[in-house]
């Protein structure tokens, strides 16, 4: 991989669904295959339970807020490019994220907060142009009787500087939607040799490990815990369901292993940290995969009244074996691992997502 690619723009930016010229010129492997290789197939949802799009007439402006959604039942938030175009794929299946809403309202509010040098919602390049000044992507659909919102947030605590808008702009949705069930998922670094690419971690801990830009906040290392799971959400995890896409992935589990005990955690890092062999980034005992937002989300819904919050990731890149110690050579190996799967595993916890959400409607 060329030495003018970051980890962090395969991470945050690299689309499955209509791979970027600059990744190809950058030699990330993903990019020369096609979109159906790297994306979830269709699976065999139960009868009745499908999620559908919902239609809406007439369409949102960019300006709109989300007034038209209060009273859903969930809320949906996914952070990268390759996560919401494999939401996309499973749960609004007409409608890839090229057709997504943009929200823009009151966008002025939120340009001084976002200082960060490679904030995507600063990047004026032709490429991102969907995503400058862009607070989200989003579209509703429906799972059984539950209206759901999905959103890909245009927002990142790691790359828009010290004022942490997406904050802000959590706290903004949850109080405008004001759903019964918010959930935020995606991709996640597993930690440990025992988190096998493609596993799933419902957390039952979220927790903060900050170590660099938000090393001296109080909140540098707090912990939440998530809502109880609603019964029956993990029986409705079903090898009929999660295994398709899973058969799909190289040294991955035949069906994923649900990481959902109390104990079971999801690290929220305030810069891209992943686990290798060295544990390098000191993560190892921490949790079972790391991120960079669940536990400013937790931190945005404290005090939010009759709201369950959940947190779940997919390990998009398992522990990277380091025998030489060298950290970039291992960087660049997860770069291309999750370049090339973050797609497909985050099919598994998308269903994760559809379960708790029928589990908790129906």
């Amino acid at each position: 991989m060329s030495a003018n690619l970051n980890f962090a723009d395969v991470r945050l930016n690299y689309d499955p669904s209509q791979p970027q010229q600059r990744f190809r010129n950058a030699g990330l492997e993903a990019a020369f295959l096609a979109p159906a290789a790297q994306l979830p197939h269709a699976i065999p949802w139960p009868a009745g339970t499908e999620p559908t799009p919902i239609t809406l007439t007439p369409p949102p402006l960019d300006t709109d807020d989300l007034s038209r959604f209060e009273g859903y039942d969930a809320v949906v938030v996914t952070w990268t490019s390759a996560e919401a175009a494999a939401l996309a794929s499973l749960f609004t299946p007409a409608n890839p994220t090229s057709t997504w809403f943009l929200y823009r309202h009151n966008v002025a509010q939120y340009i001084p907060l976002v200082t960060g040098g490679v904030a995507p919602f600063n990047d004026d390049t032709p490429e991102m142009a969907r995503y400058y000044h862009t607070l989200a992507l989003y579209f509703p659909c429906q799972i059984g009787k539950a209206k759901v919102l999905l959103v890909k947030s245009g927002l990142h605590l790691d790359y828009d500087g010290p004022a942490t808008p997406v904050k802000k702009l959590m706290t903004e949705i949850a109080q405008t939607v004001r759903p019964k069930l918010f959930i935020t998922t995606g991709t996640g670094g597993g930690i440990g040799s025992e988190v096998l690419l493609g596993d799933v971690v419902i957390a039952g801990e979220v927790r903060f490990d900050c170590r660099t830009q938000f090393k001296n906040e109080p909140w540098h290392d707090a912990v939440f815990s998530p809502s109880k799971l609603p019964a029956g959400a993990l029986a409705a995890i079903t090898p009929a369901l999660t295994q398709p896409n899973a058969s799909r992935i190289p040294n991955a589990r035949p069906t994923p292993k649900i990481w959902s005990s109390a104990s079971d955690a999801i690290v929220t890092t305030d810069f891209f940290a992943f686990d290798d062999s060295t544990n390098f980034y000191k993560l190892q005992g921490l949790g079972q995969a790391c991120d960079m937002g669940d536990a400013m989300v937790a931190s945005a819904l404290q005090g939010i009244p009759n709201l369950s919050w959940h947190a779940i990731r997919n390990a998009s890149d398992p522990q990277i074996p380091n025998p030489t110690n060298s950290i970039k050579q291992a960087g660049d190996a997860a770069a291309q691992i999750y370049a090339k799967y973050g797609g497909l595993t985050t099919a598994a916890s998308v269903i994760s997502t559809w379960a708790v959400i029928h589990s908790a409607t129906h």
